[in-house]
């Protein structure tokens, strides 16, 4: 099997979650990703588990950190330090990809700006991803994925009934999908440096992606001028298409988006066959109008089964559906495994571990576990001396903390 990175040199400068899964990602396919951190207080991941209180369940493995930092080297170096600085752009004169999610302002600051480092590089594929993109009045603020992806996009106020509160995201939910978002530049970029020879800058924003996530709404609202709809699920407009109760307090999805073709079938499911033709039910226009009544007698019917007595029944039948799963249910999904979601990593601190696998899967180079997550500047000597630093300057630099 081909190694479809081997050679591939990406530098990251910067924390958080959704800039480093790209490492990770460009890593499990063989590609040198060295991560650069602050000396002494390192990267916010190596704590997200402790941070995140209630949103994360407790554990001796760091299991956010192997997730978005794995298949990397770890180097810890002061930005805020001439020195230091240096040191990042020396690193980028070999590298193929830099990676990062640094604001304008902080670009600026530490001398690490596209024009700057394609200057020393002209093949350098410069991949930035911010909160809310790199020109407007709000380019220098500060947005994490709850904000920027989740709360501003719309996303967070869509996605919640009428007459609750919105929803609060799942940690780095919005952060995952923009890191995809960021590799499909990062990657077309260097297609195009093999054809040109040149290097250019990738951008993403958590914003932007979340705003093109939304795209059937927003582009309504384009073409519109009005807001996107938010029907309240006893009244939804395709009652087939909407999450009915269990006898067991369970849910279980209905997604028959073509409902007119799975009617008949559905009717049939549910022990309804006079449905089929009822005039209030025969068409798609019929169950609009009467939804709010249609939808009450469908949950009527879930109720009086459990949650694994659907789930037996509709498996047997060809309707589209889905039981509404735990994320500890979906560790243990048939489907999931067959499909190599998950992986089994080697650590020399923790034994066998699961983690996630790589989503996107290459028939001739297929992802892989290179090493776990680095411990705290882990590789900060090796980097250096590959750098031409002497053993006296790299003492000297750790004693000053220009690198740790």
């Amino acid at each position: 099997m081909t190694v479809a990175l081997k050679g591939v040199k990406v530098v990251e400068v910067g924390g958080a979650y959704a800039m480093p899964i790209v490492g990770m990602l460009m890593g499990s396919w063989g590609a040198e990703v060295i991560h650069v951190e602050t000396p002494g207080t390192g990267d916010l991941q190596r704590r997200m588990v402790s941070n995140l209180g209630s949103w994360a369940v407790e554990s001796d493995i760091n299991y956010v950190w192997e997730h978005a930092d794995r298949n990397k080297k770890g180097i810890c170096v002061n930005l805020a330090s001439p020195e230091g600085r240096t040191i990042i752009q020396r690193l980028c004169t070999e590298a193929d990809v830099f990676l990062n999610n640094l604001r304008p302002y902080e670009m600026d600051k530490f001398d690490l700006s596209y024009k700057k480092l394609s200057t020393l590089n002209r093949r350098l594929i410069y991949a930035n991803l911010t909160g809310y993109g790199l020109r407007g009045p709000e380019k220098n603020a500060g947005g994490f994925d709850s904000v920027a992806f989740w709360a501003r996009s719309g996303v967070m106020e869509l996605m919640h009934e009428p007459d609750s509160a919105p929803n609060m995201s799942r940690p780095a939910y919005g952060d995952s999908i923009t890191s995809l978002s960021l590799l499909a530049g990062v990657m077309t970029a260097l297609f195009m440096r093999a054809q040109t020879g040149m290097g250019q800058q990738v951008e993403v924003s958590l914003y932007n992606t979340a705003a093109w996530v939304l795209g059937s709404d927003i582009s309504g609202c384009l073409a519109t001028g009005h807001d996107a709809l938010r029907p309240h699920r006893s009244e939804i407009g395709n009652p087939i298409r909407n999450v009915y109760p269990t006898k067991d307090r369970r849910w279980i999805m209905l997604g028959m988006t073509n409902a007119q073709h799975y009617w008949p079938e559905f009717c049939k499911v549910v022990d309804r066959p006079g449905w089929e033709n009822d005039p209030r039910y025969a068409t798609h226009a019929a169950r609009k109008e009467n939804a709010a009544l249609l939808v009450k007698q469908i949950e009527d019917i879930f109720i009086l089964k459990t949650y694994a007595e659907w789930i037996e029944l509709l498996s047997r039948n060809k309707l589209v559906w889905s039981p509404v799963c735990t994320p500890l249910e979906v560790t243990r999904d048939a489907q999931a495994i067959a499909n190599d979601f998950f992986a089994d990593m080697d650590h020399d601190r923790y034994g066998t571990i699961r983690v996630m696998n790589n989503p996107i899967k290459l028939s001739g180079s297929p992802a892989g576990i290179r090493c776990r997550a680095p411990e705290l500047g882990e590789h900060t000597d090796e980097i250096m001396s590959a750098l031409g630093y002497p053993a006296a300057e790299i003492k000297r630099m750790k004693e000053t903390g220009i690198i740790g």
